[in-house]
């Protein structure tokens, strides 16, 4: 009975002894992981499209959008365009796409040289594009639901 009691004091003082040491990493690992990264902060932002709720691909998208994260002047979301269907007239910052199912569209941007009056192209799935800033829209002219997996990034780029 004697060694039994003499285990658990053991015990309850390795116990105690092994928090009371995590508890002094943790503290010092909380001084060491501090962010010391410099930021120099700038004014320009030429770079950047001006932010237009109206032309937001998620709000003009309506039901054939899904947000997934908004975060970190990031939004990634999901889109879809039926055969026959247009996708209304938006603007996107720098953005990339990952076409999760392709198809074909006509493309209408004034953007790109030649697309004013539409041009026709062909997204394949798995393939996937990066952009900088466009206004577009597209129109389905093809057999299958065209669905794309996007990213706007809303922040100024470093230079």
């Amino acid at each position: 009975m004697l060694q039994i009691k003499t285990n658990i004091r053991f015990l309850v003082l390795v116990s105690i002894l092994f928090l009371i040491s995590c508890n002094q990493s943790a503290t010092t690992s909380e001084n060491s992981d501090k962010d010391t990264t410099q930021v120099v902060a700038t004014g320009d932002t030429t770079s950047m499209p001006a932010y237009d709720l109206a032309l937001d691909p998620l709000t003009v998208a309506g039901a054939n959008a899904k947000l997934l994260q908004d975060s970190l002047g990031i939004k990634m979301f999901e889109s879809w365009v039926k055969p026959g269907e247009l996708a209304p007239l938006h603007r996107h910052p720098d953005h990339a796409i990952y076409v999760l199912q392709g198809g074909k569209v006509m493309l209408y941007s004034k953007d790109i040289p030649g697309a004013e009056k539409g041009i026709p192209a062909e997204f394949k799935t798995g393939e996937g594009f990066v952009n900088g800033p466009i206004t577009d829209s597209a129109r389905n002219i093809g057999n299958t639901t065209i669905k794309l997996l996007e990213v706007d990034v809303y922040r100024p780029r470093n230079k």
